[in-house]
This record gives C-alpha cells, sequence and structure tokens, in this order.
C-alpha cells in the first residue's frame, strides 16, 4: 500500500523556497541599499513565512500518514532541517537589518554567491532524492554539496582573518563577526540535510 502523498516532491518543493530565498538575498546583497533594507528584509521574510506554513502541511499529513516511503521519522527531520535552511538565510538579512549596516565588506556578496550554489546543489539533491534506490548521480550530488561547504568555510576563514587583521573598532568586529557566522550557518544547514538524506541511502539500500 503506497502513502497517499507524494513526500519527495513535498520536501523537493520546501528547498525550492530555500533557493527562492537564497538568489534573494544575493540580489539583495548585489544591488545594496541600506535605505530599502526595511523592505528586502519583509520580502525575505514572506517567502520565508510561505516556506514555514508549507513545512507545517507537510507535518500535518505526516502525522495521518499511515505508510510513508521511508522513515516518518526521518521526513520529519528532513522538513525541520529544510525550514532550517530557509531560516538561516533569512538571519543573514536580519542582523545586517539589526545592526543597521550602511555598507558591505567585500567579502559579502562572494559568501553570498556560495550559500546560492549551496542551496542550487541541495536541490538537484532533493530532485533525484525520490529515485535514490536507483540514481547514478545523487550520491555524486551530495558530494558536491559536501565540497560547496568545504568551500564555504574557507571563505568564512579568509573572510575573518582579513576582519581581525585590519579592523580595531570592537562594534565593527562584533557586527561582521556575526554576519560571516550567520552566512557560514547557511552552508552548514544545506549539508545537515544531505547527511539525512544520505543517511536514508544508506538504511534503505
Amino acid at each position: 500500500m503506497a502513502a497517499k502523498n507524494n513526500y519527495f516532491e513535498m520536501i523537493d518543493s520546501l528547498v525550492g523556497y530555500s533557493l527562492e530565498a537564497a538568489r534573494s538575498l544575493y540580489k539583495m546583497l548585489s544591488e545594496f541599499d541600506a535605505p530599502k533594507l526595511d523592505e528586502s528584509a519583509r520580502r525575505l521574510h514572506d517567502i520565508e513565512h510561505t516556506a514555514d506554513q508549507k513545512k507545517h502541511d507537510v507535518m500535518e499529513k505526516l502525522l495521518r500518514e499511515f505508510i510513508t516511503p521511508i522513515d516518518s521519522g526521518d521526513l520529519f527531520q528532513l522538513t525541520q532541517e529544510i525550514d532550517d535552511v530557509t531560516d538561516a538565510i533569512e538571519d543573514v538579512l536580519n542582523i545586517i537589518h539589526m545592526y543597521n549596516v550602511t555598507k558591505l565588506r567585500p567579502e559579502v556578496v562572494p559568501f553570498a554567491g556560495i550559500v546560492v550554489q549551496c542551496v542550487e546543489m541541495l536541490k538537484k539533491v532533493t530532485e533525484e532524492f525520490g529515485n535514490f534506490r536507483k540514481s547514478s548521480t545523487l550520491k555524486t550530488y551530495i558530494i558536491e554539496l559536501n565540497r560547496l561547504e568545504e568551500v564555504g568555510d574557507k571563505h568564512y576563514t579568509e573572510a575573518m582573518h582579513r576582519l581581525f587583521r585590519d579592523t580595531t573598532n570592537g562594534a565593527e568586529l562584533l557586527i561582521w563577526k556575526d554576519i560571516f557566522e550567520a552566512l557560514e550557518e547557511c552552508c552548514d544547514e544545506c549539508e545537515h540535510v544531505a547527511d539525512v538524506v544520505e543517511s536514508v541511502i544508506m538504511q534503505n539500500t
């Protein structure tokens, strides 16, 4: 007896919101305009809010489902981990807004670009996830996502090095440390989703 709902498609659709958020963040930072931060934050929050509603829809369906294609606990975890990706992306702009940043450091836009690459690869992972027993590309996508997360780690380390080398103002150090940590967290959260997918593959093949 099959599940009533296609959870693989639902998981993939949730990552679609993460990708929309990542691309929106990148665009906002690439075209950074401090006076428009309020508006930018609202637009990004609208994406996150819609994603959150969809997450709750999936969880409600799971609670009512008797048969699921993989362990329901894994589906719950995936749903939450993907929500964490979208939340982490929104947090970047929230921190910039909270600290009333008026000018970005040069590392920010390239770092946001790495975040987009991570989420784009995560989208490939979830698009292929429903075919995990037969897929010839899913593991390759996971490996590439892990590599991109390492690129994010390297960018974070280099950005922090330059920050502490060039900055003596304590407040500025605090602000940018938080921003760089938030950007790194986006990459880490993508890897967490891939880790759950990899665990599911190992348990079910």
